[in-house]
């Protein structure tokens, strides 16, 4: 049997046992208050299953459970460049994670890969310590030295889309039943385990009582908020209306069309109601409004006009959304460009800033290529890694992802990761890993390695901000050898962790 142990800033395959950052032993500087992690490909395997367990550390351990990736889509002669794609398709990658015994399954060709994962608490001892791997008649040196450094609370905010429809899908369970609730804890607590800290939430219900006169029912809305607040989570997003179509000016709410008499006497009746709800309960800080998910230059009228009306019917709410640049300057708080949107139009976006407002950024099927980073399966992880030392970088108080379930219809995610996509009258097909971070394993979600990274990730923002407020100086520098712009990383796996280690040291320093 052959083993490597190699960095987990770099994605691993079944088909390849040589990697730039192997090695025949595990190393770890650990931070408190976050995890100490290691991933070990296995070759030469001569059983159907290989026994593994931990000496002198108690780490989870994961059976790594290869995907599929059919194409790089969206990608080719004009976008392409190094490492993106990473690899060309179709080949099997290394991104899921499962909960193991112990005891992993080893495939035809004798390959199989584990993932180990302990969490170092906030008050864990500081210092060096040995232990090993074992597996089989191999026993895998491991040293875990545990930083004084403890990952500061969060102060990012962070929202990646959470679909139930997929849980009851995907697991065959009902909304409303003891085993749904189950499920949708653990997929919620696995989010959190991420630093997720906002969600997007149900919002009122509306019963029509004619004479556009209506009920509203906050149940659904209480009833979830109520469950994510005890599991940590702290901000939510209710989407008010969407386009009815890309190259139209019109956008629906509640079936109505946004500058109609009708939804205007709805709207003056359900925002006053909402905001008391909200006030009652101390939940008013915790909603962000979202008015129509990423307008353009069709509808920029009649969204700027809608959150007019809004802000006069419930000033008290904050405006968010997430788009391009375009002509809706002024008319919202939080304002969430695409990442090559904001690194095109910098001046002009960090204009709202000076006004006031607050500046986040999105992924999602784009950008595609050219450089710049996304959360792909078909890129570098270090792609996905370096998603929040672009946040520090930029002063980005905040991320979106449209998807962390959001598996298309039909698509099974551990054979097919570019699923056709329908939003409102666009099709298309997405790039690898677009519509999902986790997986849905056997009775419950199962990790992705692209989550992990961007736990890690976000758990880098908050030292790189710890450390600018007493030395911002070194923290740029830091961050700037090995992410400079959106478009320009370092993908070397040695120097990101010798970045990463400069950044636990130089706060070391600060103790």
């Amino acid at each position: 049997m052959r083993y490597t142990c190699v960095d987990v800033s770099e994605f691993l395959y079944p088909d390849i046992t040589d990697y730039e950052s192997g090695t025949k032993e595990i190393r770890i500087l650990a931070v408190r208050g976050s995890y100490a992690c290691a991933q070990i490909l296995l070759s030469d395997v001569k059983t159907e299953t290989v026994s593994i367990k931990a000496e002198g550390w108690n780490p989870e351990l994961y059976e790594m459970v290869p995907v599929h990736v059919e194409r790089n889509h969206g990608l080719d002669e004009n976008n392409s460049g190094p490492h993106i794609p990473e690899r060309i398709a179709p080949y099997d990658l290394y991104d899921c994670l499962k909960p193991s015994d112990g005891t992993l399954p080893v495939n035809e060709n004798g390959i199989c890969a584990v993932y180990l994962s302990e969490w170092i608490a906030k008050d864990a001892p500081v210092g060096t310590r040995t232990a090993a791997i074992v597996v089989g008649d191999e026993k895998i040196p491991v040293t875990i030295e545990v930083s004084a450094v403890v990952v500061p609370d969060e102060s990012l905010t962070m929202i990646v889309g959470y679909n139930r429809g997929c849980v009851c899908r995907y697991h065959d369970v009902e909304q409303g039943t003891p085993e749904f609730d189950d499920l949708d804890t653990k997929y919620l607590t696995m989010l959190r385990r991420m630093r997720q800290n906002m969600l997007y939430c149900p919002g009122p219900v509306g019963k029509p009582l004619g004479d556009n006169k209506w009920e509203i029912s906050f149940d659904a809305m209480e009833a979830f908020l109520s469950k994510a607040m005890s599991l940590g989570y702290t901000k939510f997003n209710f989407g008010l209306g969407f386009r009815r179509s890309w190259s139209e000016s019109t956008i629906l709410i509640n079936g109505m069309e946004s500058m109609s008499f009708e939804c205007y006497c709805y709207l003056a009746q359900m925002l006053p109601a909402m905001v008391k709800f909200l006030k009652e309960r101390g939940w008013l800080d915790a909603l962000l409004l979202g008015i129509a998910d990423e307008p353009n230059n069709a509808n920029a009228m009649e969204y700027r006009a809608l959150c007019g009306l809004v802000r006069k019917l419930a000033p008290e709410l904050k405006l968010i959304d997430a788009m391009s640049f375009g002509p809706v300057h002024g008319a919202i708080d939080i304002w969430v460009p695409l990442n090559a949107e904001y690194q095109k139009h910098r001046t002009e976006i960090e204009t709202f800033r000076t006004y006031g407002d607050e500046i986040w950024y999105y992924d999602c099927c784009g950008p595609r290529g050219n450089g710049t980073i996304n959360r792909f399966m078909d890129y570098p992880l270090l792609a996905t890694r370096y998603h929040f030392w672009a946040s520090y970088r930029y002063n980005l108080t905040g991320y979106l992802h449209w998807a962390a379930n959001f598996y298309q219809p039909g698509q099974n995610p551990f054979e097919q990761s570019c699923p056709e996509h329908h939003n409102a009258d666009s099709v298309c097909y997405l790039p690898a890993g677009d519509t999902h971070i986790m997986y849905p394993g056997d009775g419950e979600p199962w990790m992705s390695v692209r989550l992990e990274a961007q736990r890690a990730s976000a758990e880098e923002y908050e030292m790189l901000k710890a450390l600018s407020s007493v030395d911002k100086t070194t923290a740029d520098e830091i961050c700037m050898s090995v992410c400079r712009e959106f478009d320009d990383v370092d993908y070397h796996p040695a120097h990101f962790r010798a970045a990463r280690t400069a950044l636990i040291r130089a706060l070391e320093n600060t103790l």
